[in-house]
């Protein structure tokens, strides 16, 4: 076997290359299917050849797995040296109230109140006592009780997204305490939008959400995500604007451009994702890299040796591709093979 070790200052560079369908299969097969939907979690770095190879790879990633939630980010537009723009990127991306109105489903259940038909509607308190031929303040008062052992008593949760995530459940409920602008900030809130602080304080959230929590509120979506049913979500990440060193002028600019020392933030928050997979649940992060930013001693992985001793191949067999690695070259060979 024809191996290829680290040289010195970057990644090991060769490597065989996958197609993108390839892999794709492959982590439809052996990471979503099992490990992921599962509730394990995992970061892959994966370095695509070529503009064609990553629209392919992001339309696939796009779609792959059997119910996951799916959620892409593209540094050219988000701000991804910084937690909480990543984290209110993904909030931006999820559907909150599919996911409250499952969770409110499954607390009519636990009442022994199923709710009727499949729609949101169907989830008012209005709604369900009529079908059961019941009080509605009786009904209202189990339901209560049910979500809030479900919701606030979920320690694993942090307790304002707890909070949060109650006051989204509680407006499904059609009783009045929570009305359509005091769901519209808790909406605000996760998507990282300006609100005033006396809105903020009526839906009972104190904090915006910032670098200091931006991280646990991360974690507890995934795990709300799984308890609304859903198998985890698959977060792409696409860095390339990352490898763009200097501006162009002012009339060329599009989006986002990042410093030598913002990109080096970036990595970092990609450091924490990959030290946070214990924490985090039925998570796939494909992280979409060019192949300058695996050798560039000035902006790619060898810059910041944190993250490259977490992906880099000790060893790697240069003819063969090993999916299972944390870095897998998609589409793209970075050294010849001897």
């Amino acid at each position: 076997m024809t191996i290829s070790a680290p040289r010195s200052g970057g990644l090991p560079s060769g490597g065989a290359p996958m197609a993108p369908g390839e892999y794709l299969d492959f982590v439809a097969k052996e990471y979503l299917a099992g490990y992921v939907s599962e509730g394990g979690s995992t970061v892959k770095v994966l370095v695509v050849g070529d503009e064609s190879v990553a629209c392919e790879l992001a339309d696939g990633l796009a779609t792959v797995g059997d119910g996951f939630a799916h959620v892409a980010l593209d540094a050219a537009n988000t701000k991804v040296h910084m937690v909480d723009q990543v984290f209110t990127a993904v909030a931006a991306q999820l559907d909150w109230d599919a996911l409250a109105a499952a969770i409110v489903r499954k607390a009519y259940g636990r009442a022994d109140l199923p709710a009727p038909g499949s729609g949101r509607d169907d989830l008012t308190v209005a709604q369900v006592a009529a079908h059961h031929e019941l009080d509605a303040g009786e009904v209202y008062r189990s339901v209560r009780r049910a979500l809030e052992v479900a919701v606030l008593g979920d320690t694993s949760l942090s307790h304002e997204f707890r909070v949060a995530m109650l006051r989204l459940c509680s407006a499904l409920l059609d009783r009045g305490d929570v009305d359509a602008t005091e769901r519209a900030t808790v909406l605000g809130w996760l998507r990282g939008e300006k609100l005033p602080a006396a809105a903020l304080r009526r839906a009972g959230v104190l904090a915006r959400v910032a670098r200091h929590n931006a991280r646990p509120l991360l974690v507890s979506t995934t795990r709300w995500v799984r308890r609304a049913g859903l198998p985890g979500i698959v977060l792409t990440v696409d860095l390339e604007r990352l490898i763009v060193a200097r501006r162009p002028p002012a009339g060329l600019r599009d989006g986002i451009y990042y410093s030598k020392a913002a990109a080096l933030d970036a990595y970092e928050v990609l450091r924490q994702l990959i030290d946070a997979t214990d924490e985090l649940e039925g998570l796939f992060v494909a992280v979409l890299l060019p192949p300058e930013l695996v050798t560039d001693e000035s902006r790619g992985l060898p810059a910041y040796t944190a993250l490259q001793l977490r992906v880099a191949d000790e060893v790697r067999d240069r003819r063969r591709p090993n999916p299972y690695a944390s870095l897998v070259r998609i589409g793209v060979r970075l050294e010849a093979v001897r």
